[in-house]
């Protein structure tokens, strides 16, 4: 049995790593965006100032999405009237889609071409 085309199939098992990464980031950072904004909507009709509202933010930490805000009364905020996992809980079916939809262009972008090996 012969191996066809095994030095470019080589490569690509070689840069699958980085492809991978790259595009679990853009889910992450995809998934994490829609929380943000979900949230966002929830903290909406107890906005005094809309400081809070404004510091809610997305950031990509290594192999995570992390959606939260700085703002010292947050937590007590979070405690009397819940903005974040309820979005987080609320739109978790759309993030298992969007991190399966990173999973699956991530082998269909690295192994393009490659139907047929042997």
């Amino acid at each position: 049995m012969e191996v066809k085309e095994g030095k470019e199939l080589a490569e690509k098992f070689r840069n699958a790593g980085k492809v991978a990464q790259d595009k679990i980031d853009k889910a992450l950072l995809e998934a994490g965006h829609l929380v943000e904004r979900t949230a966002k909507i929830y903290q909406t009709p107890h906005v005094d100032t809309g400081r809070l509202r404004a510091s809610i933010t997305t950031r990509l930490i290594p192999r995570n999405a992390q959606v939260g805000t700085i703002v010292e009364y947050a937590r007590k905020h979070e405690k009397d009237y819940p903005f974040l996992k309820p979005a987080l809980k609320d739109k978790e079916m759309e993030i298992k889609v969007i991190l399966n939809k990173g999973l699956t262009e991530f082998v269909r972008d690295s192994f393009k071409g490659f139907t047929k090996i042997f």
